[in-house]
């Protein structure tokens, strides 16, 4: 099954529980979630769809995180079996508590990178080459050169 299946299915079952669907689109932001979910009263959630079994790429991810430290609820649907649960816990849900968890498709936790600590530190620039040697003012001093009274631009 495709995903733009799930999605039709998705907004149709929306629409019939007395709310709108969105379709999210950004030309500053990838990555955001499929769809902007607004039921009344003020019930504001993000939605990403997936094919079965298709996973949330890295950056879809860390928008969803995003999102929610902002403390909007952020769900996946990648089953049609998911529809009908996800709008039931939306209806029942109240803004400003937390959204239940277990509904919807499960999305790993964004890996938070480490940076290896046998990098050196700052004392070690030395061994990094020539380009963070100082330079001789006096060589600079040709480099950009204003007139006195004059325009800088």
């Amino acid at each position: 099954m495709r995903e733009y299946v799930i999605e039709n299915e998705f907004v149709k079952a929306v629409r019939a529980a007395g709310g709108v669907a969105y379709k999210l689109t950004s030309q500053t932001a990838n990555g955001l979630p499929d769809r902007l979910v607004l039921f009344f009263p003020a019930k504001t959630i993000f939605v990403e769809l997936k094919a079965p079994g298709k996973m949330l790429r890295p950056l879809q991810r860390k928008r969803r995180y995003q999102l929610m430290k902002l403390g909007f609820p952020v769900l996946c649907i990648d089953r049609l079996s998911q529809i009908k649960p996800a709008i039931r816990a939306i209806l029942e849900w109240v803004p400003g508590t937390p959204f239940p968890e277990e509904i919807g498709a499960r999305i790993p936790e964004l890996e938070i990178a480490q940076l290896p600590s046998d990098q050196g530190s700052l004392t070690d620039l030395n061994d990094y080459g020539d380009t963070l040697e100082a330079e001789d003012p006096s060589e600079l001093a040709g480099f950009f050169h204003l007139e006195e009274g004059g325009d800088a631009l």
